[in-house]
């Protein structure tokens, strides 16, 4: 009979969630500047065609992207926050290092 697989490490241990978060974050950003990127050249398709529906239709798309994007990020960052205060909650301060101090490296 096989034997069961028992983790050393928890799966959602809090370096996992803050390179998961990291990631998330630069993912986050990579897609804004993209968005914007591609409302600059639909901008200019306008700046020579004025009566261009369809650029007029995707640079609002684009913008709607950038947004989400930013939105992302700012989930992401008030989910560490909640867990940092969860986790306060639970433990002593001095014996874990805060996330609050944390997310300046994440956002680096």
């Amino acid at each position: 009979m096989p034997s069961s697989y028992t983790l050393k490490n928890s799966p959602i241990d809090k370096n996992r969630i803050q390179k998961v978060c990291k990631k998330v974050i630069d993912e986050a950003n990579e897609d804004r500047q993209l968005a914007l990127d591609t409302h600059r050249f639909f901008r200019q398709m306008l700046d020579e065609n004025p009566q261009d529906a369809a650029a007029k239709n995707l640079m609002v798309d684009c913008l709607k992207l950038a947004q989400t994007s930013k939105a992302s990020t700012l989930k992401v960052v008030d989910l560490l926050i909640k867990l940092e205060t969860a986790q306060s909650r639970g433990a002593d301060k001095t014996e874990t290092d805060s996330l609050y101090s944390q997310l300046d490296h994440l956002t680096d």
